[in-house]
């Protein structure tokens, strides 16, 4: 069996107050190209199909084109997670009637994690869908209080799977999580408060392949079986050197045969440009990708009059301007507060807050309480 892996679409991304709706729809039809020269068994969408809880009718509407050309024109079923940027309920709209479409939409967690069961020349393929569930929900989910982390969460999870499994089945896990070990970038929203946000490879290990969603640099994790396929698109200054695309993955009869990433070339790249501002005015005549999505890094130390009206002139999409030779000096964009500050939970925020206008840090018992008053908001807003 041969099946693709994707995940992090964030359809209705908006960058720098740049929407990239254009850029999402020409990507999805690269990969419907993709989908259409490889003819795979399934696809694998693996969590944050959406940026927002509530998407936008572009984003919607992208959606609904990708699931009526792949799934209803090319006939290659769909398996389809909710993660953490997504709200579950939204997603699953219609999917008990999708289901006979070949359309699997897993986007409210259950008790038991019910298989997507395909086959293939060497027999049954076991999907086990498990949509993003938080520990806060986990607890109220199973009434079980001991659930306090992500790992405690899948481990309650893949041992309903393991219980149910029939033996010597091959078995596939999609799931939206942080494993130790992976690499991070800046675009990437903390799944939760400290180091709560984990899971361990060892336990989800012995599944023959683990479609992972959340981190958006195309990697394996622990082990070769357990992989990232990173998003379609960059989603930060600090991803310029991603290779983005899908993973597309082989199983033969005894479960993870190979895999592959397949590049997908983006409407427009992401990238970061370093020099004086007149440097890079006079070397924008040369390029032949002026419409990318650029940063500026300018290594002039003196002041510089409008650099960013200058260089919009020649690259229409420069975001942001950057000035690494200028003592003191702040980035001249609307993230350059926002950097650090991006890296931060809102619990670690908030005990900043605290400590300046207090004059000291949240005690246990405090960090406890606004710990899991962050929690409870956040699965208000899905």
């Amino acid at each position: 069996m041969r099946f693709i892996h994707t995940a992090d679409w964030h359809l209705g991304r908006i960058f720098h107050n740049v929407s990239l709706l254009d850029d999402q729809k020409y990507i999805l039809n690269k990969l419907i190209s993709t989908i259409e020269q490889e003819k795979p068994d399934a696809i694998i969408i693996a969590g944050d199909v959406y940026d927002k809880a509530i998407p936008s009718e572009g984003a919607v509407n992208l959606l609904e084109n990708f699931i009526n050309r792949v799934a209803g024109h090319l006939a290659v079923p769909v398996i389809i997670i909710s993660g953490n940027h997504d709200s579950g309920a939204r997603l699953s709209f219609a999917s008990s009637i999708l289901k006979k479409s070949n359309v699997f939409i897993n986007g409210k967690p259950t008790l038991d994690t019910l298989p997507i069961v395909l086959n293939d020349k060497f027999g049954e393929v076991f999907f086990y869908p498990l949509p993003y569930l938080s520990p806060l929900a986990a607890r109220s989910l199973y009434k079980d209080s001991e659930i306090k982390s992500h790992q405690d969460v899948i481990k309650r999870q893949v041992a309903c799977i393991t219980h149910e499994h029939p033996k010597n089945k091959r078995c596939v896990l999609i799931m939206h999580e942080f494993v130790i070990g992976a690499e991070e970038s800046d675009s990437e929203r903390q799944l939760s408060v400290g180091g709560t946000s984990y899971i361990e490879s060892g336990i989800i290990e012995h599944f023959d392949y683990v479609a992972m969603g959340h981190l958006h640099r195309p990697q394996a994790t622990g082990h070769e079986h357990i992989r990232y396929s990173g998003s379609l698109l960059k989603y930060s200054f600090s991803e310029v050197n991603h290779n983005k695309g899908v993973t597309e993955i082989s199983l033969d009869a005894k479960g993870f045969a190979d895999c592959q990433h397949i590049a997908l070339k983006p409407l427009r790249d992401m990238r970061i440009i370093s020099g004086t501002l007149d440097d890079i005015l006079l070397q924008a005549g040369m390029d032949t990708q002026t419409d990318d999505y650029l940063c500026a890094e300018l290594l002039d130390n003196g002041e510089l009059y409008d650099p960013m009206r200058r260089l919009q002139e020649v690259y229409p999409n420069t975001l942001e301007i950057r000035r690494p030779n200028k003592p003191g000096s702040q980035k001249i964009d609307q993230d350059k507060s926002f950097k650090d500050l991006h890296k931060q939970n809102t619990a670690q925020l908030f005990d900043e807050f605290y400590q300046h206008v207090c004059s000291q840090p949240l005690n246990k018992r405090q960090q406890f309480f606004v710990k899991t008053l962050v929690e409870r908001l956040e699965e208000d807003k899905e």
